[in-house]
């Protein structure tokens, strides 16, 4: 088959058929072969030079790195909490007719302190709670992981060489009679 192809003599161009090659030949005025396809000398980029896209997106993962570090003290510390959970105080106030006003979220640390030791537990006017936020499981997860290290996966590839056989299907119906029984 190989055979069946004709080569210009003066582009390399192949032809099957004699008539095409005739025609190619007479009209044929390049003086080397065909460049056609292929990997082309000075093409593409240069080797170990980095184009300016991938060093914009370098500068700025680097710029969200150095943020993260600066703030890898918070981040740990809401990390932490969303791992074990949060407690959060609220206060209930009633106004001068008795109405009780919106739930205040407290963040002064001695009056959280003082309904820890239980000096707020006679004041009338003010009804004060704890509320709870369930732990994170993949907060715990993702913590634990960092701590000790991701858990192995060990998957068992070994296989049982025995030659199996299929199973027997048993039919409790009986089959049907054809017509010459």
């Amino acid at each position: 088959m190989k055979d069946d192809f004709k080569s210009c003599p003066k582009c390399g161009r192949k032809y099957k058929r004699q008539d095409n090659y005739d025609i190619h030949v007479a009209g044929c005025n390049r003086t080397s072969p065909s460049t056609h396809g292929g990997a082309r000398k000075g093409s593409g980029g240069v080797k170990g030079k980095k184009t300016q896209k991938v060093l914009d997106r370098m500068k700025e993962k680097q710029r969200i790195l150095d943020r993260i570090t600066r703030n890898a003290d918070k981040l740990y510390e809401a990390q932490f909490r969303l791992a074990t959970g949060v407690q959060i105080l609220f206060v209930i106030k009633t106004n001068r007719k008795g109405n009780r006003l919106p739930a205040e979220q407290v963040t002064d640390p001695e009056t959280i302190a003082a309904f820890l030791d239980g000096e707020l537990d006679g004041v009338d006017d003010e009804y004060y709670f704890i509320a709870t936020q369930k732990p994170d499981n993949k907060a715990i997860k993702d913590m634990l992981d960092r701590a000790f290290g991701k858990p192995v996966d060990h998957v068992d590839l070994s296989v049982d060489v025995r030659e199996k056989q299929p199973p027997k299907i048993v039919s409790t119906i009986k089959p049907r009679k054809t017509k010459g029984e």
